[in-house]
């Protein structure tokens, strides 16, 4: 039940690459979608186990529950979800949290197994649950005091280096909450640096991105672009490679830049124009390639990067 919000990502497959960009974690990932669905949700089960003493009101309780424990994880990520459609399409995105993070979810499947181990009328399930519940958002309280202390020390990294910046977004790498990174904005570009808990100090060295937005000015009067910055939250960089305008968003950038390779940026969008920006204005996704020994080889550097430096 609580993976329905989830239903964007299959319909968007469906949609082009401009209307899935807002779709996904937009309506259904909603306040509203959840409370309208929780009563038929409620009346679904109190049919399907009928005589369990639950009335209708109970199960849609528990529905809207569930499905407001997927938003409330969804927010703390960095892509964020659009919480108040259709009255705000602003996105709430804690960023405190990688979008796969085992720990999280550790303290949650360690306790289904134990469940069959006792009766279902047993107090140790209640209790075992309250438990798994317990730690996991314990475990959430925590990213968030983690992410202002290495906010900080990012903070404190720019200062040594010399960086006097507009805007800072940090997020924790994937896989753990371990190693950071760190997205200064300057005024015609960005410099983004990493940062793992381990470290004996501040952040030292950092990759310097050209925004080149001038590349972006003549289609951005285009609605598409409107949703592109919006979704980037401005963090975003123009390149022209064969022939193609690009848009890359980076808030995700090279995921490692301290590699400092030619690795293709996470998410990046062509933007399409042919009849020029005086004419419709579309966007292409660019699916990164599986390099199953690239992939490797970052996977390692990844583990050696967050032991520290």
């Amino acid at each position: 039940m609580s993976l329905i919000p989830d239903i964007d990502v299959p319909i968007g497959a469906m949609m082009g690459d401009a209307a899935a960009l807002t779709f996904h974690r937009g309506i259904t990932h909603s306040l509203l979608f959840v409370t309208l669905l929780a009563p038929l949700m409620g009346w679904l089960l109190a049919r399907l186990h009928n005589g369990s003493g639950v009335g209708w009101r109970g199960w849609a309780l528990m529905a809207w529950l569930v499905l407001l424990s997927h938003l409330v994880i969804d927010a703390f990520t960095s892509y964020g979800i659009q919480l108040f459609l259709p009255f705000s399409d602003h996105a709430v995105a804690l960023a405190s949290i990688s979008v796969i993070d085992p720990l999280y979810t550790a303290a949650l499947l360690l306790t289904v197994p134990v469940f069959v181990w006792f009766r279902r009328e047993s107090r140790w399930r209640q209790i075992l649950a309250w438990v798994g519940v317990a730690v996991s958002s314990a475990y959430l309280a925590f990213t968030l005091a983690h992410k202002s202390y290495v906010t900080d020390v990012f903070e404190a990294g720019l200062a040594e280096a010399g960086i006097e910046h507009q805007r800072l977004f940090v997020k924790p790498t994937v896989f753990n909450n371990i190693l950071w990174r760190g997205i200064a904005e300057v005024e015609d570009g960005y410099w983004v640096g990493f940062h793992s808990w381990l470290d004996d100090g501040p952040p030292e060295d950092f990759v310097r991105f050209e925004r080149r937005g001038h590349l972006l000015d003549p289609y951005r009067g285009a609605a598409v672009v409107q949703d592109l910055l919006q979704v980037s939250e401005g963090y975003y960089q123009m390149a022209e490679e064969d022939g193609a305008l690009l848009f890359r968003d980076l808030r995700y950038g090279q995921a490692f830049e301290w590699l400092e390779d030619d690795r293709p940026h996470v998410f990046t969008y062509r933007i399409v124009a042919p009849d020029g920006p005086d004419g419709p204005v579309d966007i292409e996704t660019l699916s990164l390639e599986v390099e199953r020994e690239r992939d490797r080889a970052t996977a390692r550097a990844l583990w050696e990067r967050l032991q520290g430096r």
